[in-house]
């Protein structure tokens, strides 16, 4: 049977218990041990007892502000390629949107497998197998990049200098380069 203790933290002989029965959830407080008070609360009591007691530890420090939201790409996800293995077509898929359809964990250079549309594998309107993908809102602005192994991480700077480089073409000096991979970082 699950059982949450709570220790009071001025006094270590107080303590509560809170824990389920046959049809209500039980708090047991304790005093050096012994058992001082045993109320019962339905589901529903309970419930507003609990959303009561985190609205009160809100207030007084703010929140639980360390809690990251959950950043991982999710098959289903709307993303945009942030880098691709160019087609010899002359297309490219480099900031087109798509859905998510499978993460390869085990590839390091293509996880990330995106169908832009009813077309089949490596057609312009089809799915590509890409590099870096970021999750995308529905109004198409960034959400955060992650990687295969669910760290969140900014863009790296080759994908960066990749970037500048298309935007610029081959014959850019390297300061050129530089400035634009800056530019894209958003500094």
């Amino acid at each position: 049977m699950a059982e949450y203790t709570a220790q009071c933290r001025y006094d270590g002989s107080e303590r509560i218990v809170a824990r389920k029965t046959s049809a209500s959830v039980a708090f047991d407080g304790y005093i050096s041990g012994g058992l001082e008070m045993n109320p019962y609360l339905s589901a529903a009591d309970a419930r507003t007892f609990a959303r009561g007691i985190l609205a009160l530890a809100d207030e007084l420090d703010g929140g639980e502000a360390g809690v990251k939201p959950d950043t991982r790409l999710r098959i289903g996800d709307c993303v945009r390629v942030v880098r691709a293995e160019e087609p010899s077509g002359g297309w490219s898929f480099v900031d087109r949107v798509g859905e998510l359809r499978a993460i390869d964990v085990h590839d390091r250079d293509m996880p990330y497998l995106v169908r832009f549309g009813g077309g089949i594998h490596g057609d312009p309107d089809g799915e590509w197998w890409c590099d870096e993908v970021e999750r995308v809102t529905s109004d198409g602005t960034d959400v955060t990049p992650a990687d295969i192994d669910d760290q969140t991480v900014p863009p790296s700077r080759l994908s960066l200098l990749d970037a500048a480089r298309r935007l610029v073409g081959e014959g850019a000096s390297a300061d050129d380069l530089l400035k634009i991979a800056i530019y894209l970082e958003g500094n």
